[in-house]
């Protein structure tokens, strides 16, 4: 059967950029997938992708779960505390859920959620926040951008 099939690992992070205990993947129910030298758990969730403004100021992505005390308990902190998500989305073979290669790797601020009698929907949005008056919300390392400038200056403005 020819087709397309597509995975999403969600890991969920500090905002120092530690991990905070929480990985997601939503393709192999019931089972716990190892992935970048971590163990993901199921977790039934859709992931929207990122859309962005004409200048990049504004990313805009959510993730959906079914609603219980646990999940919002998960991301009640998570909003409060700031955290991050990295989401990574990878092809699947559609009959039999292998993994072939990785789709896009995208990290997330976890900014807010809203919920219902059945659906949690959790808001993610730029880890660089300019905009309120934490400015820059995370600081440029390596491991976010790849190589800095040794001197020099960064302007945000």
């Amino acid at each position: 059967m020819a087709g397309l099939a597509i995975g999403t690992y969600a890991k969920l992070l500090l905002k120092s950029g530690s991990g905070a205990g929480y990985n997601f993947q939503n393709f192999h129910y019931g089972e716990n997938r190892n992935y970048n030298g971590a163990s993901y758990m199921f977790g039934s969730f859709g992931f929207s992708g990122g859309t962005l403004d004409l200048q990049a100021g504004n990313i805009d992505a959510s993730l959906v779960f079914a609603v219980n005390n646990l999940a919002l308990s998960i991301f009640q902190q998570a909003v409060e505390d700031r955290w991050l998500i990295e989401v990574r989305t990878v092809w699947l073979d559609p009959d039999t859920f292998v993994e072939g290669s990785t789709y896009g790797e995208e990290t997330y601020a976890i900014t807010g959620l809203e919920h219902d009698s059945s659906r949690l929907s959790v808001r993610l949005g730029s880890p660089l926040d300019a905009v309120t008056q934490n400015a820059p919300r995370r600081v440029l390392t390596q491991k976010l951008v790849g190589a800095l400038p040794s001197t020099g200056n960064i302007n945000l403005s």
